[in-house]
């Protein structure tokens, strides 16, 4: 005689417990910023916290950096010209620089099917998704993807901001000055070595996100997808639109039916560009831009690369349906097609 199967008392609680449990075990907070910071010290605490005890450095970010999600808004962890770090304590190098929160949802979803099916309908619903993530582009969006995917379920909106540092494009279209009217370019941020040698394949993980978001088939319903994406350099302004693998080209190409607002804050030493999308009912995309002028690294002015972090953060609205929209305005087809391509790109 068999055994009789175990009884699972988690199932005999009332649904609506259930769904309170979820909650509160899967998010810990409705603010979540991830990124990577350096870690600062003697060279021999850094070593041995990254290699100590058969540990490895975390790969695709950049060189003595480690993997950041914090409970909590961090600008520093989401800036360019004063990012975040981790200062090493002599002697205590393998304490945890920052906690990371519980997100379990992966593991509980292998539990059995009604469990599984009680979470994706819980978090379907828009009342349970009340977290906001900022993400730094791109470590922290590689973070995201490799550690904490599934935070995106319980997510209302999505923000990244960054810096974007073309690696194969080149301006072919460039406004010539004389020497004498050519100006400086300040302290301008760079790209870095990254751990293990392992370059993330950024444009992908964005694309994906998007897709899972605003694609033909979104598995996520969000309020709102934000981008400040930073593009250093005189001649920037082409690369926004010119090369295949800027955000702001990645983000358009992904984003299949939805309202799109667009500002593009051109300066004299780079080029930001703010992107926000949100879905509509018409199943259409419809493209808005506005043009402003950028102003940094003067005297007097912010740093160059400052602009990334949003002053308002982490407060942000969603521009309801019926508002004014100002800006030239790119209205393209209804996307119907299932599994195919989408709508033009504006």
């Amino acid at each position: 005689m068999e055994p009789p199967e175990p009884r699972c008392r988690f199932l005999e609680l009332p649904a609506e417990l259930r769904l309170q449990i979820y909650s509160e075990t899967l998010l810990t907070s409705s603010i979540i910023t991830i990124s990577s910071a350096k870690l600062t010290g003697e060279c021999s605490d850094v070593v041995h916290r990254l290699w100590g005890n058969d540990r490895s450095p975390f790969p695709g970010i950049p060189l003595n950096h480690e993997p950041v999600i914090e409970e909590s808004y961090d600008p520093s962890l989401l800036s360019v010209t004063s990012p975040a770090t981790i200062p090493l304590i002599p002697g205590f190098a393998d304490a945890p620089g920052r906690d990371r929160p519980r997100h379990a949802c992966p593991s509980l979803l292998l539990v059995n099917k009604q469990i599984h099916h009680e979470l994706k309908s819980h978090f379907n619903l828009k009342h349970a998704r009340t977290a906001s993530l900022f993400l730094s582009y791109p470590s922290g969006l590689h973070v995201f993807r490799t550690l904490a995917p599934s935070l995106v379920s319980q997510a209302r909106s999505v923000h990244l901001a960054g810096i974007y540092t073309p690696t194969t494009f080149s301006p072919t279209h460039r406004a010539y000055l004389p020497p004498s009217c050519s100006q400086p370019n300040p302290s301008l941020p760079s790209a870095a070595a990254y751990n293990a040698k392992t370059i993330p394949d950024s444009p992908s993980q964005l694309a994906d996100l998007i897709k899972s978001l605003f694609g033909p088939a979104p598995r996520h319903a969000i309020a709102k997808l934000e981008l400040r994406i930073y593009y250093p350099g005189d001649d920037s302004y082409s690369t926004v639109w010119g090369d295949d693998c800027s955000p702001v080209v990645v983000a358009l190409r992904n984003i299949f039916t939805g309202d799109i607002g667009i500002t593009v804050y051109r300066g004299r030493h780079g080029t930001g560009v703010q992107l926000g999308a949100r879905a509509n009912r018409e199943r259409r995309r419809v493209v808005s831009t506005v043009w402003r002028r950028l102003e940094e690294g003067r005297r007097g002015e912010p740093r160059c690369g400052s602009w990334v972090v949003d002053e308002l953060w982490p407060d942000w609205k969603v521009v309801e349906e019926g508002e004014e929209v100002r800006g030239e305005i790119v209205v393209t087809s209804d996307v119907r097609r299932e599994g195919g391509e989408g709508g033009g790109e504006a």
